[in-house]
C-alpha cells in the first residue's frame, strides 16, 4: 500500500500543524468518510479515495488527510497512499508520523516498519530531521497508548545528537508524553547551555510531567532553573505548578504557592479557581448539600473553619482566592446592565464567584449606593459542553438564588441565563443583601 511513498520530496521545514483544513474541507472530508464506510470492500474503497483526491484541489485533499487524522480514522492510511503519488505533494515528518501509527493501531506492524525505514533513509544526511521525525513518532503513539513502542523509537533517538531549537522542543514534548521526565529535565538543561532560550511552554511540561510521578521537589527545581535562565513565570506556567499539587490534593503546598503567585504579582485566572477549589474536599461536600451552604464568604469561611480545624488549608485556599482580580474579569459592569458570566467555572468555583458577587452587589449598590443598573444577569450555559448534557453550575446557581429570594428568574430566550429588572432587583440589593449578610457575616473572619 505504501511502497510508492518513497518517491516523494522531504519537507523538512515542516509546521507545527501538518496539514490545515478549513470548514469547506472538512465538509468533503465527513462526505467522504460517508462514502468510504458504505464501501462494501477494500477495492471499492481505493477507487472512491482515488476519484476524490482526483478530483479535489491540493488543500481539499490536505483538508481531508487532517480530518481523517484528528479521528485517528483508518481512512486516512488510504488517502495519505494516494495523495502521496500526486506531484504536489511533500513529505512531512508528522503526517508521517502519524500514519505509522495508525498502521500500528491497525496491526499493520510491517507497513509501519516499511515506512518508518523509508524515512530513515530519506533523513539519514541530517540528524536534527531525523531526531524531529523520532519525536513526532513517540508523540504520535504515546498519544495513542503503543508506550512499547515508543519506547523502541526512544531508543534510537538517544543514538541521535540534536541540534536546532526545534529538535530539543520535540524531544522534550515525547520524553514528557512518555513520563521520562528526568531525561526532559536533562534536555531543557542541554538546550540552556547551547543558548537555544527554552520557551515557558517546555519547562511547564517538564512541571507537569514530574507533577503527574508527584515529585514535587523536582517541580520546584524546575522553577528555580525558570528563574534562573531569566524566564518570567506568568499565570499559566504558574497554573501548572498549583494543577500538579492540586491533582495529589496537596493543599499546603497549594496554599504556599498561591502565596508565591501573589507575591511575585502573577494573576491568577478561571483555571486558578477551577484547580484549587476542585482539590477542596469539604467545599465539594458541602456543594452536594445545597440546602446547608453557607450563603456569604464569611460564612463559608467560619464553617470550612470549624469544620476542618486543626487544618485551615481550605479556608487560606478561599482567602487567596478572594482577593485576587477574578471577579472583575467576570463581571460586566455598566449603568445599564451588570453581568456576571460564569462560563468555564466548575460548580465549586461558580458557588465562590457567586458569592463574592453578591458581596460586590452589595458594596456597590446599597442603600445609599449609585443609581441602580436596568438589568442583573447571571450566565451559566446549559450544559451543551459538558459530558452529561446538563449544566450542574445552571442548576447550583437556581437553588442558590433561590434561598436568597432573589428576583432572577431564567430567561425565556436563553435557558442558560438568569435575569432580573426592575423595582423588585433593586428592592432586593439595597435591602435583602444588606440585611441577609449583616445577619450571616459572624464578627471576624479568624
Amino acid at each position: 500500500m505504501l511502497a510508492s511513498l518513497s518517491s516523494a520530496k522531504p519537507q523538512l521545514t515542516a509546521p507545527r500543524c501538518a496539514v490545515s483544513r478549513s470548514g469547506g474541507s472538512v465538509k468533503s472530508a465527513r462526505r467522504l468518510l460517508s462514502s468510504l464506510d458504505a464501501a462494501p470492500n477494500g477495492a471499492a474503497t481505493e477507487a472512491l479515495v482515488k476519484k476524490f483526491v482526483a478530483g479535489s484541489s491540493k488543500s481539499t485533499s490536505l483538508g481531508a488527510l487532517s480530518f481523517l487524522l484528528s479521528i485517528s480514522s483508518p481512512f486516512a492510511i488510504p488517502v495519505y497512499s494516494r495523495v502521496s503519488k500526486t506531484n504536489w505533494f511533500r513529505w512531512n515528518p508528522k503526517t508521517t508520523a502519524s500514519i505509522v501509527t495508525l498502521l500500528e493501531l491497525q496491526n499493520e506492524s510491517m507497513e509501519a516498519e516499511i515506512l518508518v525505514a523509508d524515512s530513515i533513509s530519506r533523513l539519514s544526511k541530517s540528524s536534527k530531521d531525523l531526531s524531529i521525525f523520532y519525536s513526532n513518532l513517540i508523540e504520535s503513539l504515546s498519544n495513542h497508548g503503543l508506550t512499547q513502542r515508543a519506547n523502541e523509537v526512544y531508543t534510537k533517538l538517544q543514538s541521535v545528537p540534536l541540534s536546532g531549537r526545534r529538535s530539543f522542543e520535540l524531544a522534550i514534548k515525547s520524553l514528557c508524553l512518555m513520563g521520562k521526565p528526568t531525561e526532559a529535565e536533562s534536555k531543557l538543561k542541554e538546550m540552556i547551555l547551547l543558548g537555544y532560550h527554552p520557551s515557558r511552554f517546555e519547562f511547564a511540561l517538564v512541571a507537569q510531567s514530574y507533577g503527574k510521578l508527584g515529585s514535587f521537589s523536582e517541580i520546584k527545581q524546575v522553577v528555580r532553573l525558570m528563574e534562573e535562565s531569566e524566564m518570567e513565570i506568568d499565570t499559566v506556567c504558574a497554573n501548572v505548578v498549583l494543577s500538579c499539587y492540586a491533582d495529589h490534593e496537596e493543599l499546603t503546598l497549594m496554599v504556599s504557592w498561591l502565596q508565591r503567585m501573589t507575591e511575585l504579582g502573577i494573576p491568577f485566572s478561571l483555571r486558578t479557581y477551577n484547580s484549587t477549589l476542585n482539590s477542596c474536599r469539604n467545599i465539594l461536600q458541602m456543594i452536594d448539600e445545597i440546602e446547608f451552604l453557607p450563603l456569604s464568604l464569611r460564612g463559608l469561611i467560619e464553617k470550612i473553619q470549624n469544620d476542618c480545624a486543626p487544618d485551615q488549608n481550605e479556608a487560606l485556599v478561599v482567602k487567596e482566592l478572594i482577593n485576587s482580580s477574578v471577579l472583575a474579569e467576570t463581571v460586566h459592569w455598566s449603568e445599564s446592565e451588570v453581568k456576571l458570566d460564569l462560563h468555564g467555572f466548575r460548580a465549586v468555583s461558580a458557588y465562590v464567584i457567586l458569592l463574592q458577587w453578591i458581596e460586590e452587589m452589595r458594596s456597590r449598590f446599597g442603600m445609599e449606593g449609585p443609581a441602580f443598573p436596568g438589568e442583573v444577569s447571571v450566565v451559566c450555559g446549559i450544559g451543551k459542553h459538558s459530558v452529561s448534557g446538563k449544566s450542574t453550575v445552571r442548576s447550583l446557581v437556581s437553588k442558590i438564588l433561590s434561598r436568597m429570594d432573589a428576583p432572577l428568574r431564567l430567561d425565556r430566550k436563553n435557558m442558560g441565563r438568569f435575569v432580573g429588572r426592575g423595582k423588585a432587583v433593586k428592592d432586593w440589593i439595597s435591602h435583602y443583601i444588606f440585611i441577609f449578610l449583616l445577619k450571616s457575616w459572624p464578627t471576624s473572619i479568624g
